[in-house]
């Protein structure tokens, strides 16, 4: 678990694409999708986070959650290319509060921990469940079709809203406001 706070939408986008940057070296792709499951309050940062998330692989789309139309497929413009993310100088653990984590951005290779050759992600599922009841709803976009598509990314706004899914390969990301309006805790498992 690394709980970061970000005291800004910019640094919090560069979260985004730091994750995406891992992912992109994720060796598993070639098995089956990665799922980023997003979790957190209206305004906490989700969408922002996404906007990081895609902007890495060359993706800027003019509205970024899908929330009215459920889904949004996106294909890759730009594999394995630098660009600025953030590079987790050190994190402790502990109540809310009393984290003593900084940042600091660079052009690196971030939270990757090898240099493998970069897996090439195709396609990008973005999925907002906010308006979904249950996983039934989800059969509606073709999800089984989805979770057995390999070198695919699929991002989840609201996985509350339809639990019970059977995923492999997934990594939560939770965000919280912090003390000041701009400030998000964010807490990746």
């Amino acid at each position: 678990m690394i709980k970061i706070i970000s005291f800004s939408p910019a640094v919090t986008k560069k979260i985004g694409a730091a994750i995406a940057r891992q992912i992109s070296n994720h060796s598993g792709l070639s098995q089956g999708p990665v799922f980023v499951l997003l979790e957190g309050n209206l305004g906490a940062g989700k969408t922002t986070f996404t906007l990081g998330f895609l902007q890495y692989f060359g993706i800027k789309p003019a509205a970024a959650s899908p929330t009215f139309v459920i889904a949004k497929r996106y294909e890759t413009r730009r594999r394995g290319k630098a660009c600025p993310v953030v590079k987790l100088i050190s994190t402790t653990g502990g109540e809310r509060g009393k984290y003593n984590s900084r940042l600091k951005t660079e052009k690196l290779d971030s939270l990757t921990t090898s240099h493998q050759s970069q897996v090439t992600v195709s396609n990008i599922w973005h999925i907002d469940a906010y308006r979904l009841k249950s996983k039934k709803d989800l059969e509606l976009i073709g999800f089984t079709e989805i979770k057995k598509q390999p070198h695919m990314v699929v991002i989840m706004e609201w996985p509350g809203n339809v639990n019970g899914m059977k995923l492999k390969n997934v990594i939560r990301v939770r965000f919280e406001h912090g003390t000041s309006a701009s400030e998000r805790v964010i807490i990746i498992r």
